[in-house]
């Protein structure tokens, strides 16, 4: 398992850290990001993922990630 941290920046550029949690792959993470999103559809912005490493693994805005998982459950 690796450890995923997940974080929110609003369209203003202020970040904020959201959770940390370790995850068995790419597809436990897209679920992570999907449930983030579904919550925050008004305030915009993007999610940004890091591994341990600090390294980005995922960078979307946040009305982006709601049309994927729109596209994946059609």
């Amino acid at each position: 398992m690796n450890l995923y941290h997940f974080q929110m920046t609003d369209p203003t550029g202020g970040r904020r850290e959201m959770k940390s949690v370790r995850l068995n792959d790419l597809n436990a993470v897209w679920r992570e990001i999907a449930a983030l999103a579904a919550g925050r559809a008004a305030e915009g912005g993007q999610i940004r993922v890091t591994n341990e490493a600090g390294g980005i693994v995922v960078l979307i805005g946040v009305s982006t990630a709601l049309s994927l998982q729109t596209r994946r459950a059609a």
